[in-house]
């Protein structure tokens, strides 16, 4: 049988489809035949300016799969089996692992699927000493792949959302829609929270709107002011700044999205937070909201590539494209 192909990064703007050689399964180990994996933002930037990665990588790490070989040691994980993966693995013996910061742990970097590991953009993934319901979690065979996708982001999210008070908020502002703007809104909806999202892309407004959010261009009047909690997904200081004023006085401010820039500053009462992925129970929460099908968010994946396009699935998205989420189907 020949390997497995993936998609290798050899350089900012260059990956080849080429071979992986997989390691054999041990009693602990999975092998697995990944169905679907998303384009993150952090892919994104991986793969124009070579942040995070070094050559050789092969990123992705937002996947759907099934289990191809089940190391004899692993309970409960039967060959055919459809998995949500949590890709960002820790060691486990720092203080951080010990307190369950997980997420903050110095050796996820080298550790984490896409971010050191070998990650999803191939058809074929090796993952070592499993935990079952943990590292990989099985889920009923009809739990559609382009959901199941959305399990690492929306862990994100709903960490993000439980920072800004999660249902103790009523009404909460969020700042861009992106996919992860949405899987926060999408985050908050699914806990009775009404959101309110401020996008200047059409199209992601309406992704945001069919989520069950009212939704605004900036500068356009925002009704239901003022706000519970902010959570900004744009990354674009002028969003915070804008958002401000319509934040009661002490509303936290929580900063999800990626940006060089400094923070807005004065921000007056508001406590600033910033949030950075996602705990143990964020992901077993989010892989139940997507079986349960509070949270379904496959039809927002609205461009879907075979590996052998996988640079054009990492290139940045033309407006003209209207992308709200791609993803590589690695055997399409």
């Amino acid at each position: 049988m020949s390997d497995p192909l993936g998609a290798v990064l050899h350089a900012p703007h260059d990956v080849r489809t080429e071979p992986l050689a997989q390691p054999p399964v041990g009693p602990t180990d999975v092998l697995l035949d990944v169905e679907a994996c998303g384009v993150c933002g952090s892919d994104l930037a991986s793969y124009a300016h070579g942040h995070y990665v070094e050559p050789g990588q092969v990123m992705g790490h937002e996947l759907s799969a099934t289990v191809a070989v089940a190391g004899e040691a692993l309970i409960g994980l039967e060959v055919g089996t459809r998995v949500a993966v949590r890709p960002m693995r820790s060691c486990g013996t720092c203080a951080y692992c010990l307190a369950g910061d997980t997420h903050l742990c110095g050796a996820t970097a080298g550790r984490s699927l896409g971010y050191g590991a070998q990650g999803a953009f191939a058809q074929q993934l090796h993952l070592p000493e499993v935990e079952v319901g943990r590292d990989v979690v099985p889920v009923p065979p009809g739990t559609d792949p382009f959901d199941l996708l959305w399990a690492e982001p929306l862990a994100v999210a709903l960490h993000a959302v439980r920072l800004a008070g999660g249902t103790d908020n009523t009404r909460v502002l969020v700042t861009g829609a992106g996919a992860v703007g949405l899987t926060v809104a999408a985050a908050a909806l699914a806990q009775g929270v009404a959101v309110h999202v401020v996008e200047p892309v059409e199209h992601r407004r309406g992704a945001a709107a069919r989520l069950g959010a009212t939704v605004t261009a900036p500068g356009d009047p925002v009704g239901d002011a003022p706000y519970d909690a902010l959570l900004d997904a744009s990354g674009v200081p002028a969003a915070v700044t804008a958002a401000l004023p319509l934040l009661a006085p002490t509303a936290p401010v929580v900063l999800v999205g990626l940006n060089d820039a400094p923070v807005p500053w004065p921000v007056g009462a508001h406590r600033v937070t910033g949030s950075f992925g996602y705990v143990d129970a964020d992901f077993a929460a989010a892989v139940d909201l997507i079986v349960s099908g509070g949270v379904a968010l496959g039809d927002l994946v609205t461009h879907r590539y075979p590996l052998a396009q996988a640079g054009r699935a990492l290139d940045a998205p033309r407006p003209e494209d209207h992308v709200v989420k791609a993803a590589i189907v690695p055997r399409a």
